[in-house]
């Protein structure tokens, strides 16, 4: 009897150590929504005419805010992640009810043994003019928090147990053994000089170590199209050139940013095309279309598989995403009226629904541009390419950089996997190796050409010997 209960315990104790060996070496889930732009119910004292004339301006859904949070609450409990990434523009405009309002419901992920992590966008600090209370026809100031509040109220959500940098709000965390986030702080759309040595210098160190790095920031960190920051001026972040480079040599590759509102992919190289950054840039949650994405890392951190949703109707507002669409086209209408532009009303909306989506070219965007009147080429020279960009979806578009990545289904190689080739089949592996090169332009290269090139239909990084 006593040899039958060690044999049972015996047992029992090496599922327990499979089963935990399981659930450790597994593919990393990842769920990232961005500019949430949160609203807590209690800034509305009273509806009346204040609260209506500040929704029938805006191109944005704060009347559905919480709806749209407690949607993607309720999404990511009921599929529960590893991990939740937000980039930033967290609250309406820094309202302390709004961030006090948000750090409740994230707890509800964080008690349910997720892992969640934050960044501040330019509306979650400072003293914002429109946080405000909505009191019948009047509104007044609303409390803002400080740079330090913000870090104590998210400690839960990056800021505690993390590697922080001491001149800004960005830290480093490790969620899962080998994988680094970087939560980089552009909340002013800028990355300070000691900031960003600090940043290259925790990336170097982790790649050093052979972790996997990605990263997270509010701004984007290159155009995504000709002409964005001439349409936006604060569209990216400042001395984007700069940080790319900066990034690249740091082993950063992947950054997840916000700020827009569109989602859309785009990748930059370096100065001699021998490295590469990606942009993944995610539309706001309160509009259209909605977007959030899900990550999967795989097992080993060398690939990086990422897809796109919508959010189509939440509880008790199935028309929701037909009144974000609608705000979108009155919002353009309304600016091009004022600058007498009315005849580019309707491609200007279309272009923009296209641009919101992702994958512009995957529905016939470029034949947009036929629909454009003549005078708006004759008035903007420059709108011929920039057009062509946008809805080609070409980014660095008739520029040596220019490449196209696919906005909403995309698989990012993160790092190579070494495999020894057996003796029996080297033959194969010569054989593959002599397959010739391509250049991106589908122009055969030399063998000692380096830079990203093609070769057997895969895209590869040559290096300099």
């Amino acid at each position: 009897m006593k040899k039958l209960f060690i044999l049972k315990r015996t047992i029992l104790t090496l599922l327990i150590i499979l089963g935990c060996s399981s659930a450790a070496a597994k593919d990393i889930s990842i769920y990232v929504a961005t500019d949430l732009h949160v609203m807590s119910p209690d800034l509305i004292i009273n509806k009346g005419s204040a609260w209506d004339d500040y929704i029938s301006s805006s191109h944005k859904l704060e009347d559905y805010s919480v709806g749209l949070f407690q949607n993607m609450i309720d999404t990511v409990l009921s599929q529960m992640p590893d991990i939740v990434m937000i980039p930033g523009d967290i609250s309406k405009d820094g309202e302390k009810l709004s961030h006090e309002y948000v750090t409740r419901e994230l707890s509800r992920l964080t008690d349910a043994g997720i892992k969640v992590y934050v960044v501040p966008g330019n509306h979650d600090i400072g003293n914002i003019e429109n946080a405000q209370y909505f009191d019948g026809s009047k509104r007044y100031k609303a409390e803002n928090i400080t740079s330090e509040e913000f870090a104590e109220m998210y400690a839960s959500f990056g800021y505690e147990g993390s590697v922080r940098d001491e001149n800004s709000l960005s830290y480093v965390a490790e969620p899962f053994e080998g994988l680094v986030i970087i939560g980089i702080d552009s909340h002013s759309r800028k990355i300070g000089k000691k900031t960003l040595n600090w940043i290259c210098e925790q990336s170097t160190k982790a790649r050093e170590e052979d972790k996997q790095v990605i990263a997270m920031m509010h701004h984007p960190i290159m155009e995504h199209f000709n002409g964005q920051v001439d349409m936006k001026s604060d569209a990216i972040i400042k001395d984007d050139e700069n940080i790319r480079s900066r990034f690249m040599d740091a082993g950063i590759h992947s950054v997840f940013t916000g700020h827009f509102h569109t989602t859309d992919v785009a990748m930059a190289y370096n100065e001699n095309h021998t490295d590469s950054i990606y942009d993944i840039t995610t539309g706001s949650k309160i509009s259209y279309p909605m977007h959030h994405r899900w990550v999967t890392l795989s097992e080993d951190l060398s690939r990086m598989d990422i897809n796109t949703f919508v959010t189509e109707a939440i509880d008790g507002h199935p028309e929701v995403i037909d009144v974000a669409k609608e705000r979108i086209e009155k919002n353009i209408n309304a600016k091009l009226e004022n600058k007498g532009l009315s005849f580019m009303s309707s491609v200007a909306c279309q272009a923009t629904f296209l641009h919101c989506e992702g994958n512009e070219n995957e529905a016939n965007g470029v034949n947009l541009i036929d629909s454009i009147p003549f005078v708006a080429f004759v008035l903007y020279p420059e709108a011929w390419d920039d057009m062509n960009s946008l809805l080609d979806d070409f980014s660095s578009y008739g520029e040596n950089n220019q490449n196209r990545t696919n906005d909403l289904r995309l698989t990012i190689k993160l790092k190579e996997v070494e495999i020894e080739v057996p003796a029996s089949i080297s033959e194969i592996a010569v054989e593959k190796k002599n397959e010739h090169l391509y250049n991106l332009m589908g122009q055969r290269v030399e063998e000692k050409t380096h830079g990203i090139v093609i070769q057997g239909r895969k895209k590869i990084l040559k290096k300099n010997p």
